[in-house]
């Protein structure tokens, strides 16, 4: 009887180690299936993140220019958010390693030594190879959002592609700053102007991002909305809480329980370096006022390339393509109250 017991519980316990063995070596379930053309699109969008950020790296390395590095870390959130869409997808990632210029691609194998001799010719040519980079992207993300009818997807290539707008923005006013003009390499040249617009705003290169710029910051022709900008030195990110208003009015007699019903807030953050930083916008819904039984959904909404010229003024360049919005906020101190801390720690970094 005893040993009968024993082999049954034997049994027992080896079948719930088995069954639990089982699901967690489980293959994930996709949250939906992609046709052929969406699932190449999102293993290439994968790599080609990476393509960017390696070529970035390795131009930081070479000229020390901090836009080189400011840039390569948003790439790595690109490739983290590809990543998670393959994750989602049930998609194996195609990167064989994290090295420089490892691809399972073809193309892009070669692609990188062309890109990184071109960079290696001169500054100018580092900050035309940033460009051609950029208006690639802007290609490749246009046409896989349209090629695909996936939500998840096109919220995803469209919160990239702001990004790439912005990229291509701050490589064209570098090479604009250096005297030179800007040629289209990739897109068309209308396109190109259309984009880029006025942005010829260079961050201060003898400044630096610090805990001093942790203010409330505005721009004094739209009093009542503005920024809150905070600096976390030691992980080189920034956060930055928007505080603004609806693109239009409610209707007449809308009211809401709480503030103004026009009243719009988001938030964003990302990493910085020298005088520049690449943040991306957070759009929440769902809370309710003081409680947790309604939990804010996060949706990522745009692209802010924030900058500073030194500790009193600032730049906020904003594309939101959920909106077809973009455009630039020049910004200021509300209080001058932490100048002097903001000047004594740009004097540490230089």
């Amino acid at each position: 009887m005893n040993r009968m017991m024993m082999t049954i519980i034997f049994l027992v316990v080896t079948l719930l180690c088995a069954n639990a063995f089982g699901a967690q070596n489980k293959p994930p379930v996709p949250l939906a299936t992609l046709d052929s053309t969406e699932t190449a699109q999102l293993l290439f969008m994968r790599e080609e993140e990476k393509l960017a950020r390696d070529i970035y790296d390795g131009l930081y390395g070479l000229w020390g220019y901090k836009v080189f590095l400011n840039i390569s870390r948003a790439e790595q959130n690109h490739m983290d958010a590809m990543l998670k869409m393959l994750d989602n997808f049930a998609i194996e990632d195609p990167v064989p390693s994290d090295a420089a210029g490892s691809f399972s691609n073809a193309d892009l194998t070669a692609l990188f030594p062309q890109l990184t001799d071109w960079g290696d010719d001169s500054l100018l040519a580092a900050f035309r190879v940033g460009g051609w980079v950029e208006e690639t992207d802007i290609a490749d993300l246009r046409r896989a959002i349209l090629d695909t009818d996936e939500p998840m997807l096109i919220n995803s290539y469209s919160n990239l592609l702001a990004a790439s707008r912005n990229h291509l923005r701050t490589f064209v006013s570098h090479v604009v700053n250096l005297g030179e003009v800007y040629s289209a390499q990739v897109l068309d040249q209308a396109d190109v102007d259309e984009i880029v617009g006025d942005y010829n705003v260079i961050p201060g290169e003898n400044f630096s991002i610090n805990a001093g710029l942790n203010d409330a910051w505005f721009y004094p022709d739209t009093s009542g909305q503005g920024f809150f900008i905070t600096v976390f030195p030691v992980e080189e990110i920034v956060f930055l809480a928007w505080f603004t208003y609806d693109t239009d009015l409610p209707a007449e007699g809308v009211v809401a329980n709480l503030g103004d019903p026009g009243q719009r807030w988001m938030t964003a953050q990302g990493s910085f370096s020298g005088a520049q930083a690449d943040l991306e916008i957070d759009f929440m819904s769902g809370g309710l006022f003081d409680t947790s039984d309604a939990a804010p959904i996060h949706k990522a909404g745009g692209s802010i390339l924030l900058q500073f010229d030194n500790c009193s003024s600032g730049s906020v360049f904003y594309d939101i393509p959920s909106i077809d919005l973009s455009g630039f906020i020049p910004i200021v101190r509300i209080m001058s109250d932490n100048v002097p801390l903001c000047q004594e720690l740009n004097a540490i970094t230089q």
